[in-house]
């Protein structure tokens, strides 16, 4: 019912896929450039470098290829029903919300597929605020203030509804706002309780940084989404002779001569080939990139010989820093009529962004977000949601190795709340969407409202099958036409009843429930940053190379000193334009 939560595959949908196993298909064997990871960041560099024709260029993706015009139905979709597809993503990641010793252990998605998180996430296209950048700037990247990276956000989009000197107008991502009269009810009601309120309206976020109620820019035409493959890797991209991509192909090891990187080691269905290059980037995201560095013997010198691991260079600061935005959610069942459009594919079109003004907090630090549709069933349709959102958290958490074995996942650990900052902005925060759910305007439209409690019904409930789209027909049927039913329903799927009003007004409530429900979305980063060669907690330069290791660069959201607030993809493929500019400028 939430997306948050993830589901298996419709086997039916895999039928137009390419074989996900496929045997190694290039002969050459030496590149200027070799690229791990075809995500969000390595399509941009793929593209970027390769268009200097005497670079020869190899990316690749541990996920299926898409080629242009053979993209699956299912990504292509500008509702992203990518999410509910298992061969998109990792296996066996998880992670822990806190530590290991006091959070249980959740399955958690990061994308493996050509395009990475940009080919399953919700298409949001946020750049964040100039105060990020200036944040980075002093935390040690130099050269990476607003001012620096403003020109690279204006590379990367085509905005069809701003123009101006803050935006781009031919870039390769389209950029796009749902118009006023084309939103649902539901997001209606929260534009009259923003506007009772006098909150401004902020139509642009990405040039206006002022907090209030504000229209989200989105990733997609209305035909299809902006996903970094689709973007940076169309046909005549393919096309370019100096160019290799190969998916489905695993990298098992960097392969190094002294403190000097100079290649990879590939598998492809059995199939072992050793590849080697002037330079190797990692661009496989915060999770894999320090768990592909820690593997090679560069990273925390007792970590590494814990597990058996020859140390090239101590790094301290590689899985450290990780960060990710917080959240939590209350939902609520929308009364016939005031249902999601089922014309209207997008589901998130308006936030509210706000300053908590806590002491030694930032300001704009919070943002509640909007899901007019919960899922992609008819239930789905019918049911709305208030995301609270840590923007700019203050807890740091850590990835580490639980073994050396390339085919064993990291240990990841987010730690949120541990500091209380985070833990008192964000039970503020679910008291504020508690007003917002038993608003005036939101009554109107509104049913059973109730926090969200993240159970194995709701994952049995939302998985993409026959049966579930009959059981979620019906479900919404009943909803629809038997009085009452929507408290027996949401009872079942919450594993009790919720009285809002009484959970807002008891803080000692409200805090254990903000504690026990606490999740992450998928922004990880940090685990890699930027910083001065001095700094001993930096992991690369400002130009992505690792720190005391020659050969090698890290270009992901691995490398983001602190999370912006923002979704994390529009940054970092800002990182990779500007990285790869970087890189032909010193050639």
């Amino acid at each position: 019912m939430l997306r948050h939560n993830h589901r298996p595959v419709d086997q039916r949908q895999l039928r137009s896929f390419p074989s996900p196993s496929v045997p190694i298909v290039t002969s050459q064997r030496t590149f200027d450039t070799i690229i791990v990871g075809a995500g969000s960041a390595g399509c941009v560099l793929a593209n970027r470098l390769s268009a200097r024709s005497s670079n020869a260029v190899l990316l690749i993706e541990a996920g299926m290829d898409t080629p242009a015009g053979h993209e699956p139905a299912d990504i292509l979709d500008t509702y992203p029903t990518s999410y509910y597809n298992d061969a998109y993503f990792w296996r066996g990641l998880k992670a822990h919300w806190g530590r290991r010793g006091d959070t249980p252990e959740v399955n958690y998605l990061q994308g493996r597929v050509l395009g990475g998180g940009s080919s399953v996430m919700g298409m949001l296209a946020l750049r964040g605020l100039p105060e990020d950048y200036d944040d980075w700037e002093r935390l040690g990247a130099s050269g990476w203030g607003w001012r620096d990276v403003l020109p690279y956000f204006q590379r990367l989009e085509t905005d069809v509804d701003f123009a101006g000197e803050m935006h781009g107008d031919s870039g390769p991502v389209s950029i796009r706002h749902i118009k006023p009269d084309d939103l649902p009810p539901f997001a209606r009601a929260i534009e009259a309780f923003a506007r009772e309120r006098q909150m401004p309206h902020v139509a642009d976020m990405n040039a206006d940084f002022r907090d209030g109620h504000c229209t989200i820019p989105l990733a997609s035409t209305p035909e299809r989404r902006q996903s970094s493959a689709i973007c940076y890797l169309p046909a005549e991209v393919r096309k370019r002779p100096n160019l290799t991509v190969l998916g489905s192909a695993s990298v098992t090891r960097l392969l190094n001569d002294g403190r000097r990187i100079v290649g990879v080691s590939v598998t492809a269905n059995g199939e072992s080939q050793d590849f080697r290059a002037r330079e190797v980037i990692l661009s496989s995201g915060a999770l894999q990139s320090p768990a592909f560095l820690m593997r090679a013997g560069i990273g925390p010198g007792a970590e590494l010989r814990r597990h058996g691991i020859e140390v090239l260079a101590e790094l301290p600061g590689v899985g450290q820093n990780l960060q990710n935005h917080a959240v939590l959610f209350f939902a609520t069942h929308m009364r016939r009529g005031a249902e999601h459009f089922r014309a209207l594919k997008p589901y998130l079109n308006t936030a509210i962004r706000y300053s908590s003004n806590l002491p030694d907090c930032p300001k704009t630090d919070m943002c509640l977000m909007f899901q007019s549709k919960t899922s992609w069933s008819e239930l789905g349709r019918r049911i709305g949601n208030v995301q609270p959102v840590l923007w700019k958290p203050a807890s740091r958490g850590q990835l580490s190795l639980q073994s050396r074995e390339p085919g064993v996942q990291p240990l990841i650990e987010f730690n949120f709340l541990s500091d209380e900052r985070d833990l008192l902005r964000l039970t503020d925060a679910a008291r504020r969407s508690i007003e917002i759910l038993c608003s005036e305007q939101m009554l109107a439209i509104r049913g059973k409202a109730f926090p969200v409690a993240f159970s194995d019904r709701l994952r049995l409930l939302n998985r993409r099958t026959p049966m579930n789209k009959l059981s979620s027909a019906v479900l919404a049927m009943a909803l629809d036409t038997i009085p009452g039913f929507d408290a027996l329903a949401f009872r079942v799927l919450t594993n009790g009843t919720f009285d809002l009003a009484a959970l807002a007004a008891d803080r000692e409530a409200l805090v254990a429930h903000v504690k026990a429900n606490v999740a992450g979305v998928f922004h990880s980063c940090g685990t890699c940053r930027m910083g001065a060669a001095s700094d001993p907690g930096a992991v690369v330069d400002p130009t992505g190379k690792v720190h005391k290791v020659d050969g090698l660069r890290v270009v992901d959201a691995s490398v983001m000193p602190a999370v912006p607030r923002a979704n994390t993809n529009i940054p970092t493929i800002m990182i990779a334009e500007k990285i790869a500019a970087g890189i032909l400028d010193a050639a």
